[in-house]
């Protein structure tokens, strides 16, 4: 067993002070944890409070003319930490749209069939809240196994990282992908909204060695990474642009 991490994919504005508070109390209700520390700062030195309303306007609070905001966030007693990018206005300095990412790290000793189960629930909260077009949760071992077909940093406008334990496809995936390869995938229910999620087995380390590929190949290996190269944006996946521009 390793660490367990999550991660969530958007291009909806995180512009909304009071979604994040909302977020941070479930996320606290979930756990069973208090918020500790929320800083632009790594090491983290301020001290978050959900309580008083102010951490949701402290993830949106930009500076002059920055575009992006990193933050990094962590819990008291499970020491689960976050990490939080997000755009202003949904593109960089240059034009180019980026999608924001939320990505949660869980200590292995923090991992019981309990908490897994929770952890369960927290995926979802983070689909709903923050509408995420494409979310995954699984081993860290797992998730670090999977490199880019560029061999650099990940492009979501040229293929998804892959199908793990937990996936969450949002609408625009879902019509991609079509609803009924998605639904006929071992575990795939409908929902949040109108998207689909997979999820595999009870346990990530109850997923048999080959579902996760297995899975990828129905769905069609090229729009994942690992497979192929010299992928052009859009080709085997739906370009960050088109995602912001869709209705879904």
């Amino acid at each position: 067993m390793s660490d367990l991490w999550i991660c969530h994919d958007s291009v909806s504005s995180w512009m909304n002070p009071a979604v994040w508070n909302n977020y941070f109390r479930a996320v606290e209700c979930l756990l069973g944890d208090r918020l500790w520390k929320l800083d632009e700062k790594d090491p983290l030195r301020r001290k978050a409070d959900t309580s008083s309303g102010e951490d949701g306007a402290y993830v949106v609070q930009f500076k002059g003319k920055e575009d992006s905001r990193w933050l990094f966030a962590a819990f008291q007693k499970s020491k689960i930490s976050m990490q939080i990018r997000h755009y202003k206005a949904g593109r960089d300095s240059f034009g180019r749209v980026r999608n924001n990412s939320l990505s949660i790290y869980i200590p292995e000793r923090w991992l019981s069939a309990e908490s897994i189960r929770c952890l369960g629930e927290l995926f979802q909260l983070g689909n709903e809240m923050l509408g995420s077009f494409y979310a995954y949760a699984d081993l860290k071992d797992v998730i670090c196994g999977k490199v880019p077909s560029t061999g650099g940093s990940l492009d979501l406008s040229t293929e998804l990282l892959g199908v793990f334990w937990l996936t969450h496809f949002g609408p625009q995936y879902c019509d991609f992908f079509q609803r009924s390869r998605l639904m006929a995938l071992p575990g795939a229910e409908a929902g949040p909204g109108a998207g689909i999620t997979v999820q595999f087995a009870g346990a990530p380390q109850k997923v048999g060695p080959t579902v996760r590929s297995e899975a990828e190949a129905v769905l069609g290996e090229m729009c994942f990474t690992g497979y192929g190269r010299l992928k052009m944006p859009g080709q085997h996946a739906i370009k960050l642009e088109d995602l912001l521009n869709s209705p879904g």
